[in-house]
């Protein structure tokens, strides 16, 4: 267990000659990641410190969070988009010092002004485009994100969690006997067309809580993961976000909006109807691994906060699950997860 007012004591004082002993530290509200945040007062000054826990790297895919995100924040502010400011480091302790963007991410701004969600959603919209513009104007191509990607194994990795905590560790009254290998070959259908699609630098969980709001400006947070996946992936966790349902309508609005205004897009996925059966496919893979995800969360690392969103999440898949007319899929899952069943059927 690590002291955290002497480590923040270190962090501050970092290269200053006239030290600082006035300081305050408060926890800051942990989410699903493998890092713990605190707000460091000292004086009129404010900074977030970043520790990342000693857990070992590789699970889908990560890989060092500390340095990776070092590297990474350097990579995408040369390039152009904001990111907090990294104040001070202190590696072996696997910590640092970050610009304090405050309090008002994008989910905390749609929580207080319900009526603008779709100005921030479209907002979002328009940052994602500017950072796939960003990434494919760049001459340089040697980032950690750069050297990762999503393989069909791994979406296989994801789709297991899901199958592993929305029903093997989460169904008792009927036997899920065979199941998996009924599942897999559709899961395995999906991987090798996702693999197919072109490939972006990609944020890998751009959503409504990694996007701060400050001065009307928008930054990154929690880049740590990027990595080369499908050009719809970040899309796809952006408009089907957990954290904040959109309507159908809105849905199919901004797929719109997104398709006009990002040129990259369009020479990759060269016709608008690819283009939305790609997002469509995404946005099943990555919301069956965020269901999965959000149990395991509960059940393995004892975070309750995250239950709330396990049954919007299942209306993203089976609201996708009908978009993409897997009906098949959905009586399957339908025996075990009955927040799938459609509607009329017994």
């Amino acid at each position: 267990m690590f002291k955290v007012e002497f480590l923040a004591f270190k962090l501050i004082n970092k290269g200053r000659t006239q030290r600082i002993y006035d300081f305050k530290v408060e926890h800051l509200f942990g989410d699903a990641s493998d890092r713990q945040y605190f707000r460091v007062s000292f004086g009129d000054e404010t900074a977030v410190m970043m520790k990342v826990d000693n857990v070992k790297s590789g699970e889908f895919g990560r890989g060092d969070s500390l340095a990776n995100f070092i590297t990474l924040t350097k990579m995408f502010q040369d390039n152009g988009l904001d990111t907090p400011k990294i104040l001070a480091v202190i590696e072996e302790q696997k910590a640092l010092l970050l610009e304090d963007l405050g309090d008002s991410s994008m989910f905390a701004m749609i929580k207080s002004y319900p009526t603008k969600k779709l100005h921030y959603v479209k907002s979002a919209v328009e940052f994602l485009v500017k950072m796939q513009q960003a990434m494919d104007k760049r001459t340089v191509f040697n980032s950690p994100a750069d050297k990762r990607l999503f393989s069909k194994s791994l979406f296989m990795e994801e789709f297991y969690h899901f199958y592993e905590y929305m029903i093997q560790k989460r169904v008792y009254n009927r036997s899920f006997k065979g199941l998996w290998k009924k599942l897999e070959k559709e899961f395995k259908e999906i991987s090798d067309e996702l693999v197919r699609l072109p490939y972006v630098l990609s944020h890998r969980d751009f959503q409504s809580k990694n996007i701060m709001i400050r001065d009307n400006r928008q930054y990154l947070i929690d880049f740590q993961d990027a990595l080369m996946a499908p050009a719809v992936y970040d899309l796809a966790a952006l408009l089907r976000d957990s954290y904040i349902i959109l309507e159908e309508r809105e849905i199919d609005m901004l797929l719109d909006y997104f398709w006009s205004i990002n040129s990259v897009v369009r020479e990759l996925l060269i016709d608008y109807e690819s283009f939305k059966r790609a997002f469509h496919l995404q946005a099943l893979q990555r919301k069956m691994k965020d269901a999965g995800r959000f149990i395991y969360l509960n059940q393995v690392k004892g975070k309750e906060q995250f239950l709330p969103y396990v049954v919007p999440t299942l209306g993203h898949i089976k609201k996708t699950l009908i978009r993409l007319e897997k009906e098949k899929m959905a009586d399957k899952l339908a025996m075990f997860i009955y927040e799938l069943k459609l509607g009329g059927r017994k």
